[in-house]
């Protein structure tokens, strides 16, 4: 249970579905962030990109404000 590379604390839950939708929960932020396609196969590498960075921007976003 760390912190995720992407600027997730340690705690956070996640899931990931066949068709590369996925979601995140960070309690400890108060955030959450959910991301849907319809791809596959399964991890498509794109797709685990535009996750990683919407991730990202999402948490830069909330150090802002």
């Amino acid at each position: 249970m760390q912190p995720g590379p992407n600027g997730r604390s340690a705690g956070t839950v996640s899931w990931g579905g066949i068709f590369n939708t996925y979601y995140w929960l960070d309690p400890s932020r108060r955030v959450t962030g959910l991301i849907m396609t319809q791809i596959l196969p399964f991890a498509d590498p794109r797709v685990l990109a535009l996750y990683g960075r919407y991730e990202r921007s999402v948490y830069e976003a909330i150090k802002v404000a």
